[in-house]
């Protein structure tokens, strides 16, 4: 079954406005960087949430989850809310459901890599990996939706970031006191991916079961 990029704008539609005209908030999203917060700021939640791979394979398997929103300086946490705010609520108010595929598949792809034999690390933190998982989706809509060939430029500048990334090994804008990881924003791209093609791939297919029934 070929994959139709060109229905991506009917997939996801932003939701119906509420009867006061107003669309709904981004509620996912505002609690994923309201969670970011104290789980960086705080020393003592820092050190409890962050990803350790040696700590989760004794059985915390919370930092699975909450590594990924713990951040170690404030330009860290800073770039990361500001990117994962603009990306997240894009997609989230046009597909809530969406966002939460892409946020599950991305968490998938990280961790997976992290828990590899190829991480070449063993402790990690921040959302820069995740967050490139609903980056992706949401330049595709917003590509999709611009009348002229220039709506790819943003999808187009993201690639080029992750590439330039993979052979410098540094950060372009945030700076830690952790060594930059890019390999995991390689795999939120890949969570993005996946996510973006099993949505497509299941709304052809809920279309095609429409027409055989009718």
């Amino acid at each position: 079954m070929l994959i139709n990029l060109t229905q991506l704008s009917s997939i996801f539609r932003p939701p119906p406005a509420s009867a006061g005209g107003t669309f709904q908030l981004p509620l996912v999203t505002l609690a994923i960087l309201l969670l970011s917060v104290p789980l960086s700021v705080s020393a003592d939640l820092f050190q409890l949430g962050y990803f350790d791979r040696s700590l989760i394979e004794q059985g915390q398997l919370w930092r699975l989850i909450t590594g990924h929103l713990c951040h170690t300086s404030p330009s860290h946490l800073k770039w990361d809310l500001l990117a994962f705010a603009v990306a997240a609520g894009y997609l989230e108010l046009n597909s809530r459901r969406v966002l939460l595929a892409s946020l599950l598949t991305g968490v998938i792809s990280v961790d997976a890599l992290l828990l590899s034999s190829w991480a070449g690390i063993s402790s990690y933190a921040g959302l820069s990996g995740l967050l490139f998982a609903p980056l992706l989706i949401s330049l595709v809509i917003f590509a999709r939706k611009q009348p002229y060939l220039t709506g790819w430029l943003p999808l187009l500048i993201c690639m080029a970031k992750l590439i330039w990334e993979q052979f410098s090994l540094q950060a372009l804008l945030s700076q830690s006191p952790w060594p930059p990881y890019p390999a995991a924003h390689l795999a939120g791209s890949f969570g993005g991916l996946l996510c973006l093609v099993t949505t497509t791939v299941r709304t052809e297919i809920c279309r095609y079961r429409a027409v055989i029934f009718q």
